[in-house]
């Protein structure tokens, strides 16, 4: 029986008015689950076995590595490479910058597959960057239980679809930065700890706390395929004038994503009044103080 593998809580302090809050992502990992969400036989072709020596390759050298740093150094990605193909990209590689609170890296095809969490960038490009959207998505826990459990089958787990939120270039980092406001409470513990997969289909989002998004490319001269290092923290929804918000140690938290694709030339090409496979970047607006529940479809609808 396949069994639902929980990743020791990331650490995500905030100093309001002096009273530290210590939340905490609970991330799970739903390895060992059967393949499914990647259908198309162009997907079928990614992510092959020199993708995976290449993700081994990054997942250990970051591993010991200082990754506030290896953020700093890492390097713009140009708009077009974002939402190139589908401009879907799912998390291969996990880090927080205190090694204690867990790492992980995705061993092989089916592991890419089962995750089920998918975000898809779609937009204009206007120059190398461009204001573009981005759309998440995430299964229920609830939902990969019950299919674990063999009570349902793998399509018929629910995901949260998310409404798609600006992704815009910071000038001062060159990383493409945005907040989901997309993050629930998980009430089986005391603690404040936040998860992106809601609990159930009833699920609510949470309205004190976002997630903070800063993504760059990862280039080196073995890498082909396209990987992003993205720097993720939790802030609180609305700062007041009197509050104040700081990182510390073990605060921020790193993914690592990618299309599975290698780098591709005529990639380079697509800039100006290019239009990515998306078209033009959709006008809604998430409402973060919203606590309506989640747009849910079934996997592979």
């Amino acid at each position: 029986m396949t069994c639902i593998d929980t990743l020791a809580p990331v650490r995500y302090p905030m100093n309001m008015n002096t009273t530290v809050f210590k939340l905490m992502f609970a991330l799970y990992l739903f390895g060992a689950l059967p393949a499914a969400g990647i259908g198309a036989q162009e997907e079928e072709s990614s992510y092959d076995s020199k993708f995976f020596v290449q993700l081994r390759g990054i997942f250990g050298k970051f591993r010991n590595s200082d990754l506030q740093k290896v953020f700093q150094e890492a390097q713009p990605i140009q708009c077009a490479e974002l939402i190139a193909r589908k401009g879907e990209w799912r998390p291969v590689a996990f880090f927080n910058e205190d090694r204690s609170l867990g790492d992980w890296s995705r061993e092989s095809l089916e592991e890419v597959k089962s995750g089920m969490t998918v975000y898809t960038f779609k937009g204009i490009c206007s120059g190398d960057n461009g204001t573009i959207k981005v759309r998440s998505e995430f299964p229920t826990a609830s939902g990969i239980e019950a299919y674990s459990e063999r009570r349902i089958e793998l399509d018929q787990v629910d995901i949260a679809v998310n409404d798609p939120v600006n992704a815009v270039v910071n000038p001062k980092t060159m990383a493409y930065t945005f907040d989901l406001p997309y993050l629930f409470r998980d009430n089986r513990s005391s603690r404040q700890i936040y998860t992106f997969n809601p609990p159930n289909p009833d699920s609510t989002y949470a309205t004190d706390v976002k997630s903070h998004w800063e993504c760059k490319a990862v280039f080196s001269k073995d890498v082909t395929y396209r990987f992003l290092i993205c720097r993720v923290s939790t802030a609180p929804q609305r700062i007041e004038r009197n509050q104040t918000w700081e990182n510390s140690f073990g605060s921020s938290a790193f993914f690592i994503l990618s299309d599975g694709m290698e780098a591709q030339t005529s990639v380079n090409m697509t800039f100006g009044n290019a239009t990515g496979a998306g078209g033009k970047a959709e006008e809604a607006e998430p409402k973060p103080s919203s606590p309506a529940r989640p747009a849910l479809k079934r996997n592979g609808k």
